[in-house]
């Protein structure tokens, strides 16, 4: 089984490459606003101005919701060994691995891959506070064989 360390890495490059794509989107459009002032087209020009200011409004949320996705995650304290399943857990079931971090879905780690979800998703609620060897029914049953 993967060590928490490592997938922890994995999922702070993650946020850290999801955070860079939403801030070079957002500069180019500061950059497609600053070359777009230089054109005098009239309506056509308040228009296209107009659509990029709602996307760059998209862009704010969307990096806004990261730096509160990279502050909770900062919350996790990887040294820190869990006997049940709890916010910050690396869980192993027979279902394959899960990061009980942020909700970030899928992410390839070497050569596994692990789920990325929060303990307030469906499957979260059902495993928070399981331990090794509990078996859930959750589409299917789900054996805990690992918490970390």
């Amino acid at each position: 089984m993967l060590n928490k360390a490592t997938v922890y890495q994995a999922v702070f490059k993650e946020i850290s490459q999801k955070e860079a794509r939403i801030s070079d989107a957002f500069d180019d459009l500061n950059s497609a606003v600053a070359n777009d002032s230089k054109s005098t087209a009239g309506d056509k020009h308040e228009t296209g101005r107009a659509m990029i200011h709602l996307e760059q409004e998209k862009l704010a949320l969307q990096l806004e919701q990261v730096k509160i996705l990279r502050e909770a995650f900062a919350q996790i304290n990887v040294d820190e060994v869990h006997s049940t399943i709890q916010f910050g857990s690396l869980v192993k079931t027979n279902k394959g691995l899960f990061f009980f971090s942020v909700g970030l879905g899928k992410i390839e780690v070497g050569n596994e891959s692990v789920f990325c979800l929060t303990v307030t998703t469906p499957l979260g609620r059902v495993l928070e506070g399981k331990k090794v060897g509990d078996v859930v029914e959750f589409n299917g049953k789900i054996e805990v064989l690992g918490v970390g």
